[in-house]
This record gives C-alpha cells, structure tokens and sequence, in this order.
C-alpha cells in the first residue's frame, strides 16, 4: 500500500459540534474524532491492551484460517470483553451522545472486542455489513489506545462509499478510487458505516497493531446484518463460514 495517499482528518472534540458529527458521517459514511475520551481512561485501556497482547500468539486467527487464506485477511481476536476498563471507551456520556445522534436513540449494543494485526497482517478491503436494503448498517465504534506509524497499518477508506453500493472486485488490497489514510492516535474514535469500503494496512513491524471496536445496532436492523461481508475477491457468511450468492 503507498504511504502517501491524502489523509482522513480527525475532528478535535472540544471544538466539534454533534450536528456536525451527524453531517459528515451521513455523507461520508466515517468520522474520526481526536480527545473524545478522558485520558486517564484511555492510559488505563492501553495498559489493558499490553496485558492482552502477552497472549496473542495462544489467540486463533479470526474467523479461521480458511477465511483469513481466502480473503488475506490475517487478524487475531479478543472476544467479549466485559473488563470495566474497556468497557469505559464505550460506556460514557460523549460516545453514547455521538452513538445516539448516528444509530438512533434506541441503539442497542452488538459485538465487542479486540482485532490485532501483527506483523504481515492485515484487513484487505471489505464492506462489514450486505442486505438488499442499502439503508440498513450497524454502527462500529472502534477505539485507539495509542500512537501508530504508517507502517503499522493504515485505515483506507473511501469516504461515501456507503451510497455506492457493492465493493468493486479486484484484489484483497488492491487501490481505489477516492481512498484517503488515516494513521490512528491515541484517544481517537472512529465511528463507521458497516457499508463504507475500508481496509487495514499490512503491518509491517514487529509492533503488533491492536484496537478496541463495539459496535451499535440501530432499532429495526437485524443484529447479524454483519454476518455477511463483501470482499474484493469474493463474499462470506459468518454463519455458514462459506461464500453466498
């Protein structure tokens, strides 16, 4: 992936507005916000973040090696965790006000978990979320702990491509049009349609890349709307851990 593709801005919280979170995230399917959380928060989730990574090589590949070998997408997972110190990322006044304003005052709370790309890995492009009704998504949360470099692995996303319908085919990491990068700080919070087109760098350093996502499903959207992904190269249902038609 190149390393100077134009960057996806993050929105200071002190001086954004949610109005303006809800605008941009209606027309550009993603924003990221810089300083949502109180700090002491995000030092104590990163501390937690350490202690799980001391257990990453015990973690099964996400979704089985079949999938990860099919779609080169090669990510260790942390499930369900119910710890109060990442809890905390998610359970506070202003991600549940910016929650509230893009998924609906009566959102309930989906998967919850920990993604880690260690060195050669990476999430090749994909959609998180298919139906026959575009306007149905689910809301991913997903929180940083702390600084990364380019070379750790990237978020590429095309922003509004959640009203353009299906991911081109091509290959897993293959360009698109319209792709822009951001590099993920500490204490930032991107908040993404399950439709928008995103990938996930190759890391390319010995620094395993490790993130926080919670996701928020809307009143009346099914809560395995995720259950079928699109990929460049194909599709996947979760539930059958097969391709659907």
């Amino acid at each position: 992936m190149p390393q100077t593709l134009p960057s996806w801005p993050t929105l200071p919280w002190a001086e954004t507005s949610i109005d303006r979170i809800a605008a941009d995230f209606t027309h550009y399917g993603l924003v990221a916000i810089q300083g949502l959380l109180p700090a002491a928060a995000v030092q104590q989730a990163d501390q937690f973040a350490d202690e799980l990574l001391t257990q990453l090589d015990e973690r099964p590949w996400a979704a089985g090696q079949d999938y990860c070998r099919r779609f080169d997408i090669w990510t260790k997972v942390f499930s369900g965790l119910e710890d109060e110190v990442i809890l905390a990322l998610f359970n506070n006044d202003p991600v549940e006000a910016i929650t509230e304003a893009l998924a609906g005052a009566d959102a309930t709370a989906g998967g919850f978990g920990s993604w880690v790309t260690p060195r050669d890995c990476g999430q090749a492009w994909h959609q998180d979320s298919w139906s026959d009704d575009p306007a149905l998504f689910i809301l991913n949360r997903i929180a940083f702990t702390r600084d990364y470099t380019p070379q750790q692995g990237q978020l590429l996303v095309v922003p509004g491509s959640h009203r353009q319908g299906d991911l081109p085919a091509g290959q897993p990491y293959e360009s698109l049009p319209g792709q822009v990068a951001l590099t993920p700080r500490a204490n930032t919070v991107v908040f993404l349609h399950t439709r928008t087109f995103h990938c996930v760098g190759k890391n390319q350093t010995d620094a395993p890349r490790i993130q926080f996502n919670r996701r928020a499903v809307p009143r009346g959207v099914p809560a395995d709307l995720t259950a079928r992904a699109r990929f460049r190269n194909g599709t996947w249902d979760f539930k059958t851990q097969a391709p659907w038609k």
